[in-house]
């Protein structure tokens, strides 16, 4: 289908003047249409699955290619909590009326046109679908080749939700083909936002084609510091479940920065626990004196893992460890397991990320566990938004200003 960026324009000025409810009309057609179409989307992920084993992509590709019936069954949970929340579409952030009576307002509106660039995850083909949509944007999706199947599976299952809600259907635009990505990367005056979410090399790709501002992280992983003051069984049930839960995932975790005072002690009790877990340790000098692991490269404290490989580091305290995680940060997600309040203070005031995790596990940096209802993306960068991408992240505000024939003196 031609890509008309004129009609997907005159579609956002339509959702921009919609009602809250009819917005949620369109959730509420699209949840119950994916819930009658579960197998036919399953039976589409089996392909895209058969080509990438034939293809032999990685494991974590697959993983996160892999779209079952679990997964779905979390999707409509999604679209569900959307609908719930308020987007404050036409809310007034800001008041003012001056001694003469000229009234100005600062009012929440939709972005307008987003462009969304992402791999492998089909899940996200519904996700920003929704946002957009709940947020009174117009959307158009470039998803990956390889799941291509479970995608357009899925936009029919959108096509079919806006015909329902009598909505145009250039709301939800999906295109495949990689060079008119570039032609759109271009199109700053139609093109409001680009999304960004893959590997390292299309992220970075979007960065240094684009004349439209983007929302990205072009990597992501997390070191985690373990104090001398924690509680060493929260820092192990913590740990576990940030390298062992979802591997590939960009918020899993990559390094485990541990305080001198208690690495023997906690060394050597994790270290034999990951192992067991199938997890690869590589560690520096200090570590390898205490218990044996793969000896660590300087390259490596800058490698997102995306799998089943953790490295270790010993540093003397809670400044060192700031220091080295600045240093080897992806600005994604970073933590810190500790019971001293001054320390907590320090690495919060110190560490530059988009999400900083005290006491807890970083595999909670997701939309729909911040209470967002669903997400974009993790963004990295500062402009204009921050960690996970949702409703409000994806609006702006305009000055409308109400006077009654007032002139500028």
């Amino acid at each position: 289908m031609k890509t008309d960026l004129r009609k997907i324009r005159k579609a956002a000025i339509v959702l921009a003047n919609l009602s809250e409810n009819r917005r949620n009309l369109f959730l509420y057609h699209l949840a119950r249409i994916i819930d009658k179409r579960k197998l036919q989307i399953v039976e589409a992920n089996k392909i895209d699955l058969l080509n990438a084993k034939k293809n032999k992509l990685s494991e974590s590709f697959m993983q996160r290619l892999n779209f079952d019936i679990t997964a779905i069954n979390s999707m409509q949970e999604r679209v569900q909590s959307l609908k719930k929340l308020k987007s404050d579409i036409g809310q007034i952030i800001d008041y003012k009326r001056s001694r003469d009576g000229l009234v100005i307002k600062k009012v929440r509106v939709p972005l307008g046109v987003l462009l969304a660039i992402y791999e492998s995850r089909p899940e996200v083909t519904v996700d920003m679908a929704t946002l957009c949509i709940k947020s009174g944007n117009s959307m158009i999706l470039k998803g990956g080749s390889d799941a291509k199947n479970t995608n357009k599976a899925l936009h029919d299952c959108i096509k079919t939700a806006l015909k329902k809600t009598n909505l145009p259907k250039e709301t939800v635009h999906m295109i495949s083909s990689r060079s008119e990505i570039k032609k759109m990367l271009a199109r700053n005056n139609d093109i409001d936002l680009v999304v960004a979410r893959g590997s390292y090399s299309m992220v970075k790709s979007v960065l240094d084609n684009s004349t439209i501002p983007v929302l990205a992280h072009a990597s992501g992983g997390a070191r985690i510091f373990v104090d001398k003051s924690a509680d060493l069984a929260i820092a192990e049930k913590i740990l576990i479940n940030s390298k062992a839960s979802k591997p590939s995932a960009c918020n899993s975790l990559d390094t485990i920065v541990v305080h001198q005072e208690i690495a023997k002690k906690f060394l050597s009790k994790i270290v034999p626990i990951l192992v067991s877990l199938g997890i690869r340790v590589i560690g520096d000098g200090k570590v390898n004196r205490i218990v044996k692991a793969e000896m660590a490269k300087e390259k490596d404290w800058d490698i997102e893992f995306l799998g089943l490989t953790v490295s270790i580091k010993i540093i003397k305290d809670v400044i060192e460890a700031s220091k080295f995680i600045n240093e080897h940060s992806k600005k994604h997600s970073e933590g810190i397991i500790t019971t001293d309040k001054k320390a907590i203070k320090y690495f919060t005031n110190t560490i530059d990320c988009a999400a900083l995790f005290v006491n807890c596990s970083p595999r909670l940096h997701d939309g729909y566990i911040f209470g967002l209802g669903a997400e974009m993306g993790i963004a990295t960068g500062k402009l204009h938004a921050r960690g996970p991408v949702g409703l409000k992240e994806l609006t702006t505000y305009k000055w409308e200003i109400y006077g009654k024939g007032h002139i500028r003196k």
